[in-house]
């Protein structure tokens, strides 16, 4: 089979696409992601496979990661936190599509779209990050891919390939089940993945039941692949159906959740460099109400009962990408990428109530967020020991929304929506990224990188358009699950990071007998969306998201040794990692909400005929430093000791 850009008589003419098509990012040659897990990776002290395992939350695979923290929500929709920025303050990246969360709590973050089962790859950049990974993001970046389309050798013919997996958790009465299956000759592959995840609510040390924990998630994926002698053509489609997932820390719970997508990609490589281009189309349809758990308590201990909510969320968007190779160990990447978010967020009326009812609440309407970027980026062999990656990202990023309405027009509503449809709604933001790495490899014992980044992120749809001020409604309005209340502004400022990081990884020849980093990273942020108090509650505050400085540092070392190697006791490994980050607003003096306190890990691992054997310990110190505005509870500092064995 010829290549498949014969089809077309000028390649170069690609280029030109890239003033109309827009596009997304894939890992560097040079400058790689400070953490990438694959399903042989043993840097982190365990493959990807046991991993997978243990979870059916495909963030908490980077649990152990240095730097990363998790935001624990439902069973299936973890939000990652890098240096104690989280959820869309980074950019997360599923096979090149960036996702967003079509819901005002985040019940359904990216990577809850992927399951762990189908994960063959996921990297993760903490400090300073080049442009060509992605923009509008201040906090890192997660690329996650997919398994990958298999094919047979020239003289193998036609082959079949499969895998099926199944596992039990005592902890919360969880099953699951996943396959996958693939046919191919060299030139084409089709693959099909799948998986299913049920849990009860889990119970705490003491035995007592943990209510809103429970979950149930069913993904399906199809792959096909035509393969050139130097060109890939890949479309994936896939489903994936939620129908229930508690949340403890939520008034509501996500009762379905349905979710539909195609992906397209093509990679070639040619005389004048490669290209990556890549389409994707995704669509969201999601319910929250009082689950199951919730309208089994009295309504007079929640305050809550019945509360439909409805979002429907469209994420479109198209990228080219091109590798360019000039001069002598140099390399141009140039790209352009738009991303199309749409949403509407509608709640139904409830029989009965004098509160809600007789309207549709419409929260947000025909809302709309479009990504126009562009970036070029220069990576440098300075000399055999210096690498150098400089980049430029210049984003658009268009907001608008239509006009609103409460369940009613009594006053809790009226006064609100009169004043939200009466203003403009539009809003455009003009972003500039600029990076600027640099990485020494004196000896084959020791490698530095240090970095600085200008990075900005507009707001999100709900920090802008959420509209009433009245607690029950603005209540619903909550990513954080603390309780309280948020009411969007219109005049938000992008956030701006100004972030200056450096990482020294001492290591053996190989990097399999010892290794040690240590990463401090310093991040000034400039109109910082935090919160103003319109009104003070004993129950939960009702906070405007506003513009505000605020400063974060931090450290983050991890290391492995091997402690052992023998044909009696296989390999045995420690390993372990400490983490410290601090957060404040700069304008208040108040700490920066849910900062992880200080943390570390420790595991000895030992690995021998097809086992694995480990013990794990735990260790976070007491919170002490919280944000008062947000009702941030201290918390005393715990130690958990785990073991675990595998068969693999």
């Amino acid at each position: 089979m010829k290549h498949l850009h014969q089809l077309y008589k000028k390649p170069i003419a690609f280029l030109f696409l890239s003033a109309a098509v827009p596009l997304t990012a894939f890992c560097q040659d040079a400058i790689n992601p400070e953490t990438v897990i694959t399903a042989t990776s043993e840097k982190a002290g365990e493959s990807l496979v046991s991993r997978r395992v243990k979870t059916s939350d495909t963030a908490s695979l980077l649990k152990d990661e240095p730097g990363v923290a998790l935001a624990t929500g439902g069973g299936v929709s973890s939000l990652p936190i890098i240096h104690g920025l989280g959820d869309d303050r980074i950019a997360i990246s599923i096979d090149g599509m960036s996702l967003t969360s079509a819901c005002a709590n985040h019940m359904n973050p990216p990577l809850s779209y992927i399951a762990p089962s189908n994960v063959s790859s996921i990297a993760v950049k903490t400090g300073v990050s080049p442009v060509s990974y992605g923009g509008d993001n201040i906090g890192g970046v997660i690329l996650a891919e997919s398994l990958q389309p298999v094919f047979a050798k020239p003289d193998e013919g036609t082959k079949g390939s499969g895998s099926v997996s199944t596992y039990y958790r005592s902890v919360n009465q969880s099953t699951g089940a996943a396959f996958s299956g693939a046919i191919a000759n060299s030139n084409l592959s089709f693959g099909v993945t799948g998986s299913i995840d049920h849990a009860k609510d889990y119970k705490d040390g003491h035995g007592n039941t943990v209510t809103s924990t429970y979950y149930k998630s069913r993904n399906l994926e199809a792959t096909f692949a035509v393969k050139g002698d130097t060109s890939i053509l890949t479309l994936k489609a896939g489903h994936q159906s939620i129908p229930d997932q508690g949340f403890v820390n939520q008034w509501m719970d996500m009762v379905d959740n349905n979710a539909s997508f195609f992906n397209l990609g093509y990679k070639d490589s040619f005389s004048w460099g490669k290209l990556d281009a890549k389409a994707f189309w995704e669509n969201t349809y999601h319910r929250m109400d009082s689950g199951q758990d919730k309208l089994a308590i009295p309504a007079v201990q929640t305050g809550m009962t019945y509360m439909p909510m409805e979002t429907r969320g469209i994420d479109l968007g198209y990228s080219l990408k091109t590798e360019i190779p000039f001069a002598e160990k140099n390399l141009l990447r140039l790209g352009h990428e738009f991303h199309h978010f749409s949403l509407n967020d509608s709640w139904p009326p409830v029989a009965g109530s004098m509160m809600m009812s007789p309207n549709t609440f419409v929260n947000i309407n025909d809302g709309l967020r479009d990504r126009y970027s562009l970036f070029a980026e220069w990576e440098s062999k300075v000399s055999k020991e210096v690498t150098t990656v400089i980049g430029v990202r210049e984003e658009l990023v268009q907001m608008d929304t239509g006009n609103v309405q409460g369940y009613n027009t009594g006053m809790m509503y009226a006064g609100d929506a009169k004043a939200f449809n009466a203003q403009d709604h539009a809003r455009s933001d003009n972003n500039l990224d600029i990076t600027a790495l640099a990485r020494c490899k004196p000896s084959p014992y020791a490698t530095y990188e240090i970095g600085y980044a200008r990075k900005t992120e507009a707001p999100n749809l709900y920090e802008r358009y959420a509209w009433s001020s009245f607690f029950m409604a603005a209540g619903m309005i909550n990513w954080y699950g603390d309780g309280n209340a948020y009411v969007g502004n219109l005049n938000l400022k992008p956030e701006v990071a100004h972030t200056l990081s450096f990482s020294a990884d001492w290591h053996d020849n190989a990097r399999k007998n010892w290794e040690l980093k240590a990463t401090p990273y310093y991040t000034y942020v400039n109109d910082y969306i935090d919160v103003n108090v319109l009104s003070l509650k004993s129950t939960g505050n009702t906070l405007q998201f506003a513009n505000h400085d605020a400063r974060l540092y931090g450290l983050d070392v991890s290391g492995n040794v091997g402690v052992w190697n023998n044909s009696s006791y296989g390999r045995g490994q420690l390993s372990g990692n400490l983490g410290y980050v601090h957060g404040r607003n700069s304008d208040t003096g108040n700490s920066l909400y849910h900062m992880m306190p200080l943390n570390g890990n420790l595991t000895l691992e030992e690995r021998v005929a097809g086992w694995t054997n480990a013990v794990e310990l735990q260790l976070v110190s007491d919170k002490t430093e919280v944000d008062a505005l947000r009702k941030e509870p201290t918390t005393p500092g715990f130690a958990i000791l785990n073991l675990r064995t595998a068969y693999l």
